[in-house]
């Protein structure tokens, strides 16, 4: 597990960071974007056929699942 400040300094600094840069590209951070910063955690592999799960109180779950085969 990391540490939020292990991202730019600290997640404040992120945040604004990531908010700059979705502006000058023409996509800016609107009322109601969810941003995650300073989640630094374990890293997993992942390989064909893996299902992938992640769920966040307040926001809700993310599903992923990998194609077995290529093609």
């Amino acid at each position: 597990m990391g540490a939020g400040i292990a991202c730019l300094g600290s997640p404040i600094t992120a945040s604004l960071w990531l908010a700059r840069v979705m502006a000058r590209v023409g996509r800016p951070l609107l009322e109601g974007d969810v941003i995650l910063s300073g989640a630094l955690g374990p890293m997993a592999g992942i390989a064909r056929g893996d299902v992938v799960e992640a769920r966040i109180n307040g926001v809700g779950t993310v599903r992923a699942a990998f194609a077995a085969e290529v093609g």
